[in-house]
C-alpha cells in the first residue's frame, strides 16, 4: 500500500471536550510516480472511543459543497460547545468527511484527497494548493476556538520537493514509511518490513500469554487477544501478498507450550477451525488474508468516489488494475473452493458485499468445505496407514466423524473459553484442560496403553475408548450428579419448586426422577443422563452422532428414557397432565434437542425473575453445564490410569497442593487440587 498516512496531528478540541483531536497532511506524489491506492484504505478501522468534533454551524447557512467532488454532502450533524456526545458520530460511510471549503474560499478541484474518519484525516494535493487549504483550515478551526498542533502533523512530499512557508513547520517523512490507521502506506520492502514487525509483536504477545500459570485462562487470551485477531485489520489491508504462516506457527507453539499438546498437521488443521465447527477457533492468518483483503477491497470501492477526485481516481483503486486484490483473487489457497470463488465472482458483477459482511460469508463457507475436506482426509489416511482394515477400519472412521459432529452441537463447547458471567471458579486445571483438548482434536491421551485403575479389569487405551465407557469408580455418578445439581439450581432460581430425587408418581415409588417440578399446571420430569458416542459395544450411537450434533444422546433418548416412563405416565389417573424429558448429553458436550428446548425454558424463567436478560442467563447456564461435562469426562480419563498419574506435591500461594502428572509430550502439566495448610 502506497498512498496513505499515520495521523500525527491535533488540534484544542471545543472547551467542552477538553482532549486533543488529530487532523493528518498528506501531500501525494505526482501522478507519474504514484502507485496504486491500497485496496482497503478506504474502510480501515480507527478506535471505537474515538471523537470527531466539528463546528457548529447557524442554521441559515447553506451546506458547503464537497471540495473533492465537486457535489453537496449529507448533512453531519454540529457538534456545539458542551452539547450532546462528542463520540456520538455517523457511520463511516458518512462521517469519513469528504467535507471540503466553501466554494470561494477554496477551490473544489485544488486538492486530490480529502478524507476524515472521526478524528483521523488525510489531505493531499499540489504542494502550492495543500497550503492554502491548511491555512484556511486553520482560520476557520480558530474562528471556533480550535487550533492545530502542527508538531503532531506528518507531511510526506516526494523528492526534492520544495516546501511552501504555509507547510514549513510540519515534520516530513518519506513517502514509503507513511502508515495510515496502522497500516503501511509505503513501498512493497516497507510494507514486509512493517508485517514482519507485527508478526514479531504477536510472538512476544504469545510468548507472554504462553508463561500464565494458568493454563484455561491463558488459552483464552490466545483465542481472544492474540493471534488471528491481533493482525486482522493488516490482513484486510495487504492481503496475500505478504506471508502471515509465521503468526500461524507461533501460535501453533504457544498452544503446544500451554497445553503440553504437539499437534500434527490433521490435529492443527482441525485447531484452526472455528469452535461451531468442532475446532478450537484458532483461525489461520495465512488462509484468511485472501478473503480478508478481497472483502475490505469491496467495502472501501464504494467509498472511494468520496474520497478522492476523479483526476486521482484513475490512477487509484481499480479492481482490475490493483495487484494486492488481484494476489488475493489468485491465491491457491483458495483455488479448492469453487463455492467461494463464485460468491466472489457474484459480487464482483452485483457489486454488493452482503452489506459489509463479505468476509464473515465467504469464511464460513470456507470453513465448512475445509472441515469436509479434512474430515475426508484423515478418514483416508487411517486406510493408507494400513493399521487397520475391514470393519475395525469402517467404525474408526465413522468415530472421526462421530467425535466432530459431537463437537460441534450446540453448546457443546461452552466450556472451552469461559463466560464472564459464570461462577470464576469454573476454569479447568492444567492436566483437565491437556485432556479435553486432546478428546477434541483426536489425540492420544497416554503413551501405551494400560491396566484400567477404575474396574482394574479393563485395558485402559491410548484414545480414552475405555475410560469414558467405564461405569467403575464412581466418577460418572459425580459427574451426574453435578450436572442434575446446575439444572436444580437454575430450576429453584426460576421459582419453579424442584424436587430433586423424589417419588412422584402415584402408582409406584420406585421410580424416582433426577428432578421433577410443576409448570402451567404439567407435572414436568427430568432424567439426566450421560452417554458415550464412540462406544465399541453400540457403533449405532457413532453412527447417528456422525449423521448430525447430538445423534447419540437422541438415540439415548429415544431407546432407553422415553420408554421408561411411558408406561409410568401411562398409568397414572391423568396422563396428559404429565411430561417426561430425557436430558440426555454426550461426553463431547452435545445435547438431545428435547432437553435443549426444556433447558432454554428453565433459563428462561430464572432471568424474568434476576436482573439480566434470557440470552445471559442461557450463556450462563450452558456454560456451567458444559463445564461440568468437560471437568467430570477429564477427571474419568485421568483417574482410569490412562494419564498415568504419579502423586506430587507443588508450591502455591502460601500452602502446596497434591497434583496428579499427566502423561503430555514435551510438559507435564498437574491436576491441582485445593491448597492445604503447611
Amino acid at each position: 500500500m502506497d498512498y496513505c498516512s499515520r495521523p500525527k496531528s491535533s488540534y484544542k478540541s471545543l472547551p467542552a471536550l477538553q482532549k486533543k483531536k488529530k487532523k493528518n497532511v498528506v501531500v501525494p506524489p505526482s501522478p507519474e510516480e504514484q502507485p496504486p491506492v491500497p485496496a482497503a484504505l478506504a474502510s480501515s478501522q480507527a478506535p471505537a472511543d474515538s471523537a470527531l468534533a466539528t463546528p457548529a454551524r447557524d442554521s441559515g447557512q447553506p451546506e458547503p459543497p464537497d471540495a473533492i467532488g465537486g457535489q453537496p454532502t449529507p448533512s453531519v450533524p454540529a457538534q456545539a460547545p458542551g452539547s450532546g456526545d462528542p463520540a456520538a458520530s455517523p457511520p463511516p460511510a458518512e462521517s469519513s468527511a469528504t467535507r471540503g471549503a466553501p466554494e470561494g474560499a477554496l477551490g473544489q478541484a485544488e486538492l486530490d484527497l480529502l478524507t476524515f474518519f472521526l478524528d483521523d484525516g488525510a489531505a493531499g494535493g499540489e504542494l502550492d494548493s495543500l497550503g492554502r487549504w491548511l491555512r484556511d483550515f486553520e482560520d476557520r478551526a480558530t474562528a471556533v476556538g480550535l487550533s492545530l498542533n502542527r508538531g503532531k502533523c506528518r507531511l510526506s512530499v516526494g523528492p526534492g520537493a520544495t516546501i511552501p512557508e504555509a507547510l514549513q513547520g510540519i515534520e516530513t517523512c518519506p513517502l514509503d514509511e507513511i502508515q495510515h490507521l496502522g497500516v503501511p502506506c509505503g513501498s512493497p520492502e516497507k510494507m514486509r518490513v512493517f508485517v514482519e514487525e507485527a508478526a514479531k509483536g504477536a510472538e512476544r504477545k504469545m510468548r507472554m500469554i504462553a508463561s500464565l500459570p494458568d493454563a484455561h485462562v491463558a488459552l483464552t487470551l490466545l483465542k481472544f487477544c492474540a493471534g488471528f485477531v491481533s493482525v486482522v485489520h493488516l490482513m484486510r489491508a495487504v492481503g496475500a501478498v505478504f506471508d502471515f504462516a509465521g503468526i500461524d506457527l507461533a501460535t501453533q507453539s504457544c498452544l503446544a507450550t500451554i497445553t503440553g499438546i504437539e499437534t500434527d498437521a490433521s490435529a492443527w488443521a482441525l485447531a484452526s477451525l472455528p469452535v461451531r465447527l468442532g475446532g478450537l477457533g484458532l483461525h489461520s492468518c495465512a488462509d484468511t488474508a485472501a478473503i480478508a483483503h478481497i472483502a475490505a477491497t469491496f467495502d472501501g470501492e464504494a467509498c472511494l468516489s468520496s474520497l478522492v477526485t476523479p483526476y486521482v481516481l484513475p490512477h487509484a483503486m481499480l479492481l482490475d488494475e490493483d495487484d494486492t486484490f488481484l494476489a488475493s483473487l489468485e491465491d491457491p489457497r483458495l483455488a479448492p473452493f469453487d463455492s467461494v470463488l463464485e460468491k466472489i465472482q457474484n459480487v464482483l458483477q452485483a457489486r454488493d458485499n452482503y452489506g459489509g459482511r463479505g468476509q464473515k460469508v465467504w469464511s464460513a463457507t470456507v470453513h465448512d468445505e475445509r472441515r469436509k475436506a479434512l474430515i475426508i482426509s484423515m478418514t483416508e489416511e487411517l486406510g493408507r496407514s494400513g493399521q487397520l482394515q475391514g470393519s475395525a477400519l469402517a467404525l474408526k472412521q465413522v468415530q472421526i466423524r462421530a467425535r466432530i459432529q459431537s463437537c460441534s452441537g450446540q453448546h457443546a463447547s461452552a466450556w472451552l473459553y469461559g463466560n464472564a458471567e459464570a461462577d470464576p471458579r469454573l476454569w479447568l486445571s492444567p492436566a483437565e484442560l491437556a485432556v479435553a483438548i486432546r478428546l477434541r482434536l483426536g489425540l492420544p491421551i497416554a503413551p501405551t496403553p494400560s491396566i484400567c485403575r477404575l474396574c482394574g479389569t479393563g485395558s485402559a487405551d491410548v484414545d480414552g475408548v475405555h475410560a469414558r465407557s467405564c461405569f467403575s469408580g464412581g466418577r460418572r455418578t459425580r459427574m451426574h450428579n453435578a450436572l442434575r445439581d446446575v439444572i436444580a439450581d437454575f430450576a429453584r432460581r426460576g421459582l419453579l419448586a424442584p424436587a430433586v430425587e423424589r417419588p412422584v408418581f402415584s402408582n409406584t415409588e420406585r421410580k424416582r426422577p433426577d428432578i421433577s417440578y410443576v409448570r402451567d399446571g404439567t407435572t414436568v420430569v427430568l432424567d439426566v443422563a450421560v452417554t458415550f458416542p464412540l462406544q465399541p459395544s453400540n457403533p449405532q450411537y457413532a453412527k447417528r452422532a456422525a449423521e448430525k450434533p447430538g445423534g447419540a444422546a437422541t438415540a439415548y433418548a429415544t431407546a432407553v428414557k422415553e420408554g421408561k416412563y411411558r408406561g409410568i405416565i401411562d398409568n397414572e389417573p391423568n396422563p396428559r397432565e404429565w411430561l417426561a424429558v430425557p436430558l440426555v448429553v454426550d461426553t463431547f458436550g452435545a445435547w438431545c434437542p428435547g432437553a435443549l428446548t426444556e433447558l432454554r425454558q428453565i433459563a428462561r424463567k430464572s432471568a424474568l425473575r434476576e436482573d439480566r436478560t434470557a440470552s445471559a442467563a442461557c450463556q450462563d447456564f450452558f456454560h456451567q453445564l458444559s463445564f461440568q461435562v468437560a471437568q467430570g469426562v477429564a477427571r474419568i480419563v485421568i483417574s482410569s490410569g490412562g494419564a498415568r498419574p504419579d502423586e506430587a506435591v507443588h508450591p502455591v500461594a502460601g500452602g502446596s497442593v497434591t497434583a496428579s502428572r499427566v502423561f503430555l509430550p514435551g510438559r507435564t502439566c498437574s491436576l491441582a487440587g485445593q491448597p492445604r495448610s503447611q
